[in-house]
């Protein structure tokens, strides 16, 4: 294996002028496409990234004097040519070229220090924000002022209110903890707000199963709460929402096993078929639901006119819901012992399969639990959780979703059941 300190520093240096034709080739191509001029295509940016590695070079010799100097020169340089540009121009000229030049230049003195890694993956990140120019400018053009309302206020509830709350227990018992429970409340809203974004720019049918595979990987039950109450909002839409339902409740299952095999291996040979065969079912009737959903004459002609389809409050109220069922699953486990890991593994399940994977498995794998028990515990909570979104649908869905999402997890469960007890011998 080569040792990149054996090239010191000269694959730092060669790294800087990569770094700098990513961003000029984005930038050339963009000229060329507008038919515009900048004063920078990618070999000045090259040398720009270049320029920033050998001035923090110096900079061990020197200080911050080497930098301090370029950035300043460089700075200069960009003002006039922009000056210039605005006397050519009758109209106003951007500064996006102007801003990109100055962070590559700091990207090439980033390379010569111990945050090469970071320097690389924002130029990357830039070069991304840069070529969506005409897609990012598109949504902004297309946005309303429910759209506007809805980003503020999903920051508010992620960015600003969730980093307030205290990461730890407030009750005496050290059950209740106001931070993993609002976690779930942006989980939830998350999820609402990633579906309605997607749907918006990618169209009804592809931002739906998009959404269901990315919510059933980080929550299944809260994807299925987002598009059970957006059903009722839109109910033309109801079998693409039904669609995702299932999808996502599919997803859930290659994140148990992944979970399951970090944790217990010996345990993912039990209960990997069982899963698996529910799986293999969801993505069956997936597929089924698609091909109908395709040839169907109530598939909308015409684009709907799409809401947020999660409220805030519905969301809270998952939060609380959520909050109650931690508390009884620690007051099980703690009155039962071993005995009562199959409640408590059900009343997860309702809410929080990762919970169970990686708390039976971590017995499991420490002899605390015996590997058939905790099979049966691990299907007992996927079952609750298929049982609990049913209900979720029941109570909160369209009817036409009702009856799709009934009868497909209907099929689930019945493959479920039945693999579960063939490879755990109770047939």
């Amino acid at each position: 294996m080569i040792d990149l300190l054996d090239f010191e520093p000269w694959w730092r240096f060669g790294a800087s002028l990569l770094i700098g034709a990513l961003l000029g080739m984005e930038r050339e191509f963009i000229q060329q496409q507008e038919d515009s001029q900048d004063f920078a295509g990618i070999r000045t940016f090259s040398l720009i990234a270049l320029l920033g590695s050998v001035a923090a070079f110096l900079g061990t010799d020197f200080g911050m004097l080497p930098i301090a100097l370029s950035f300043s020169g460089l700075t200069l340089l960009i003002t006039v040519s922009y000056w210039g540009t605005l006397m050519r121009r009758e109209e106003k000229a951007g500064i996006t070229t102007e801003v990109a030049v100055m962070l590559t230049f700091l990207f090439g003195v980033l390379m010569m220090g111990d945050q090469g890694k970071v320097a690389i993956a924002l130029a990357v990140l830039t070069s991304l924000l840069l070529a969506l120019k005409g897609r990012l400018h598109g949504v902004i053009r297309r946005m309303s002022a429910e759209d506007l309302r809805v980003t503020l206020q999903f920051a508010l509830v992620a960015a600003v209110i969730l980093p307030l709350l205290p990461d730890k227990a407030i009750d005496p018992l050290g059950l209740l903890n106001l931070f993993k429970v609002w976690l779930m409340v942006v989980l939830v809203s998350g999820i609402g707000f990633s579906g309605y974004i997607l749907m918006k720019v990618l169209g009804p049918s592809r931002g739906i199963n998009l959404t269901g595979i990315l919510g059933g990987l980080a929550s299944s039950t809260a994807t299925t709460i987002s598009f059970s109450s957006a059903s009722r909002q839109h109910p033309a839409m109801s079998a693409y929402y039904a669609r995702a339902v299932v999808l996502a409740s599919s997803m859930m299952i290659p994140r148990v096993l992944f979970l399951i095999l970090v944790i217990s291996p010996p345990l993912l040979r039990v209960v990997s078929i069982p899963l698996a065969a529910m799986l293999v079912s969801g993505l069956g009737i997936t597929f089924f639901l698609q091909r109908k959903n395709s040839t169907s004459a109530n598939d909308p002609e015409h684009p709907v006119k799409l809401t947020h389809p999660l409220k805030l409050s519905t969301a809270i109220k998952f939060g609380l819901i959520f909050a109650v069922v931690l508390i009884v699953l620690e007051f099980a486990q703690e009155s039962f012992g071993p005995v009562g890991v199959y409640f408590a593994s059900a009343s997860a399940g309702l809410v929080n399969m990762n919970a169970v994977a990686l708390s039976i498995g971590q017995m499991a794998s420490q002899g605390q639990l015996d590997i058939q028990v905790a099979s049966i515990a691990i299907l007992i909570a996927a079952l609750m959780n298929t049982i609990s979104k049913i209900t979720i649908v029941c109570f909160t869905g369209s009817s036409g979703l009702r009856r799709t999402v009934i009868r497909s997890f209907g099929v689930i469960l019945l493959v479920g059941i039945f693999s579960s007890m063939f490879i755990l011998g109770l047939a």
